[in-house]
C-alpha cells in the first residue's frame, strides 16, 4: 500500500505534496525531489544542533563508475534511472590509503562518484521565498585521500542557519585520479574533471532542490582548496560557480608542482607493480596493463614510490595536458597566475598559523622517523621542501634556509620543533598564498571582483593534530582546525561544541562569515578593513584575524602582519616571479 501511495505522491504537484506532508507528518513523507519526469530522489530528514530539521540526499550519482575501461579515462555522465532513487544511505568512499594518519589501511571503492546534497526546511516546508544560495565543498586529503561522510564533514552548522543549500562531492584520488603519461593516452587530472562534472550536475539540477543556479560558491580546504583554486584557473570550470573560498591550500604550492617527467613516473608505477618490461612500455601499454591491476593493489603500491617515510605526500598531482576539448589544464598553474589568466570572481582566502603540522606533526611524534630524518637531515629536508634548485644552487640555498630556521643545526629536537613546523608552513602555504594574492590584486578589478583575506588563530578545545599524530600533544592552531567550526565532526570530536562555550561562539562567527560571503560576495566584517587593492598590498592586504581574546573571549581584529623575512628567503628560489 505504501509503495502505491509513494508512486502517487510523485505525480502530485509541489503544493499538494507539501499539504499532504503537513497532514501525515514526516514519517510517511520522506524528502522527495524530481529532477526530471520519472527521475526522482528520495532522501531523509535529519536534525541540526538547534533541533532544526533539514533534508539530506546521500549518494547521488553524477558520473558513471570509473571502472574497467573507464579507469584512467574522462568521467562520463551517470546513467539516468527511472522512478525514485533511494538516497538515504552513504556510498563508499573513493578507494584510498590515508597516509596522513597513523596506521592507515586501504579502504573504499572505485565506484565512488557520488555527491551529497543538504537543504534546510523553511517554516512552510520547502516553499522558500526565493531560491537559496548554493555552497559546494571540496574535501581535503592531499588528492590521495578524503571523504564527505557527515561523521567528519557534518552539515549541521550550515543547515542551522536555514540560509544555504550545501553540496559535497567525492572524486577520484591518488593514481586513479591523477596519474598521467603526459599525452592523450592518459592525460591526467581525472579527479579535477570529476569535480567539474559534479559542479555541472549541480548547475543543471540544484534548482530542483530550491537552489539558486546563479549563486554558487565553491569552497574547499587543503587539497580541496587547491582544487577550488585550480577551478579558478581552468577554462573547463568557467561559469559553473560565481565565488570561491580557498582555505589553507593553493594551486601553485610546491606539492602541486606538475611532475617533470610524467611518463617516467607512470613507468615507475608499472615497475613497482612488477609489470614486465615496464621501463620500455608505451603510454597505451602502461594504461592497458594498469587497468588490469586490482584497485587495492594499485593504491597500496604507491608506498613503493616514496623516498622517505610516506613522502612525497602528494605523489600524483596536477598534470599539464595536451590541448583537447576535454583538457582541464594545458599550462603550468604558475604561468596562469603570473599572467592573470584566471577567472576573476569574488574570492576569499586564508590560513592558520601552524599549517605545517599536517606533515611535521607525524614526524615529530614518531621517534623512528625523526631519528631517520636527523641522520640524513641535509639530504632529506631539501626533498621534503620540494626545492627545485639543483647542484651548487641547491646547496647554497639550503645552507641559507638551515641558518634561517635552525641556526645552522642539522637536526630537529624539542627546542626547535616550532621552527620545523614553520618551514613546512612557510614553504607549502604562506609563500604561495602571498604570491597568488599579490597576482590577484595586480590583475583583477577588485571593485567588481574583490578579494578578502583572513587568518584563523583561535585555539579551542579540539585540534586536528589528534588525527595527524595520534597524540594529544599541543601544537597550537594547526592545519584543518578552522574546519572544526564549519563542519560537525562526531567521529573525531564526539562531545561536540558545548552550547555555552567559546567554541560554539566561534562556530557562529565563522559560519556567519562564510555564509555572508556566499550570499553577497562579501564576508561579514567583524572589524573595519581597508579594501584589498594593489596600493594597499604592503606587505600584504589587511586581513580579518580570528583569535582568542585576553579575557577568555574571542577577538576578531584587523591585521597586516606577515612573516616577510621568511617570504624573502623563499623568493630567492625564483620559482614564481
Amino acid at each position: 500500500m505504501w509503495f502505491l501511495l509513494k508512486i502517487n505522491l510523485i505525480k502530485m504537484n509541489r503544493l499538494t505534496f507539501l499539504l499532504f506532508c503537513l497532514f501525515v507528518g514526516d514519517t510517511l513523507c520522506a524528502p522527495l525531489v524530481c529532477i526530471r519526469e520519472n527521475q526522482c530522489l528520495s532522501g531523509k530528514t535529519m536534525s541540526g544542533t538547534k533541533s532544526k530539521k533539514f533534508d539530506a540526499f546521500f549518494g547521488i550519482p553524477y558520473a558513471k563508475p570509473p571502472m574497467g575501461n573507464l579507469r584512467f579515462s574522462e568521467p562520463e555522465p551517470a546513467e539516468r534511472w527511472n522512478g525514485t532513487l533511494d538516497c538515504t544511505k552513504e556510498k563508499p568512499i573513493c578507494i584510498q590509503e590515508n597516509v596522513l594518519i597513523p596506521n592507515p589501511t586501504v579502504d573504499g571503492s572505485e565506484d565512488c562518484l557520488y555527491l551529497n546534497v543538504y537543504r534546510p526546511r523553511s517554516a512552510n516546508g520547502y516553499l522558500f521565498r526565493k531560491p537559496l544560495p548554493v555552497m559546494i565543498f571540496i574535501h581535503y586529503g592531499g588528492l590521495f585521500s578524503g571523504t564527505i561522510t557527515p561523521y567528519l564533514l557534518g552539515p549541521e552548522y550550515f543547515m542551522d542557519t536555514g540560509s544555504v543549500i550545501l553540496v559535497l562531492m567525492q572524486y577520484r584520488l591518488g593514481s586513479l585520479g591523477f596519474l598521467t603519461t603526459g599525452d592523450l593516452e592518459c592525460p591526467g587530472n581525472f579527479g579535477y574533471k570529476d569535480q567539474t562534472m559534479a559542479m555541472r550536475w549541480v548547475k543543471e539540477n540544484i534548482g530542483c532542490f530550491g537552489g539558486d543556479t546563479n549563486s554558487i560558491t565553491l569552497f574547499g580546504q587543503s587539497a580541496g582548496a587547491v582544487s577550488a583554486h585550480m577551478h579558478m584557473l581552468s577554462p573547463l570550470s568557467k561559469g559553473l560557480f560565481h565565488r570561491a573560498i580557498v582555505q589553507s591550500g593553493n594551486a601553485i604550492a610546491p606539492y602541486n608542482f606538475p611532475v617533470t617527467n610524467p611518463l617516467a613516473q607512470a613507468r615507475e608505477q608499472a615497475r613497482v607493480l612488477d609489470i614486465p618490461n615496464a621501463d620500455n612500455l608505451t603510454s597505451a601499454e602502461i594504461v592497458r596493463e594498469l587497468r588490469k591491476v586490482d584497485a587495492s593493489t594499485l593504491v597500496r603500491s604507491a608506498n613503493k614510490m616514496k623516498f622517505f617515510s610516506v613522502d612525497p605526500i602528494v605523489l600524483f598531482r596536477t598534470a599539464i595536458e595536451p590541448h583537447s576539448p576535454t583538457a582541464f589544464m594545458c599550462e603550468n598553474p604558475i604561468e596562469i597566475v603570473k599572467k592573470g589568466n584566471f577567472n576573476h570572481i569574488p574570492w576569499m582566502t586564508g590560513l592558520v598559523p601552524n599549517e605545517g603540522i599536517v606533515r611535521a606533526g607525524a614526524i615529530l611524534t614518531n621517534a623512528t622517523v625523526l631519528e631517520e630524518l636527523n641522520e640524513n637531515f641535509d639530504d632529506v629536508m631539501p626533498q621534503l621542501m620540494q626545492i627545485s634548485a639543483t647542484g651548487d644552487d641547491l646547496a647554497t640555498f639550503w645552507e641559507k634556509a638551515k641558518n634561517f630556521y635552525f641556526n645552522g643545526q642539522a637536526h630537529v629536537n624539542d627546542t626547535n620543533w616550532q621552527q620545523f613546523v614553520d618551514i613546512f608552513s612557510h614553504r607549502a602555504f604562506y609563500h604561495p598564498f602571498l604570491k597568488t594574492t599579490e597576482a590577484y590584486v595586480n590583475y583583477a578589478d577588485v571593485n567588481v571582483n574583490p578579494v578578502y583575506l583572513y587568518k584563523f588563530s583561535y585555539r579551542g578545545n579540539y585540534s586536528y593534530s589528534l588525527a595527524f599524530t595520534g597524540t594529544t600533544r599541543d601544537f597550537g592552531v594547526g592545519h584543518c582546525d578552522d574546519l572544526i567550526y564549519l563542519f560537525r565532526s562526531p567521529a573525531l570530536f564526539p562531545n561536540g561544541l558545548a552550547v555555552d562555550s567559546m567554541d560554539n561562539q566561534m562556530k557562529n562567527i565563522l559560519v556567519r562569515t562564510w555564509i555572508s560571503f556566499a550570499i553577497s560576495g562579501k564576508p561579514k566584517e567583524w572589524t573595519i578593513m581597508d579594501k584589498c587593492r594593489k596600493e594597499n598590498f604592503n606587505p600584504i592586504c589587511q586581513y580579518q584575524h580570528f583569535t582568542n581574546g585576553p579575557s577568555e573571549d574571542i577577538r576578531v581584529s584587523t591585521s597586516q602582519d606577515f612573516d616577510m623575512p621568511a617570504m624573502k628567503l623563499w623568493d630567492e628560489l625564483k620559482e614564481y616571479w
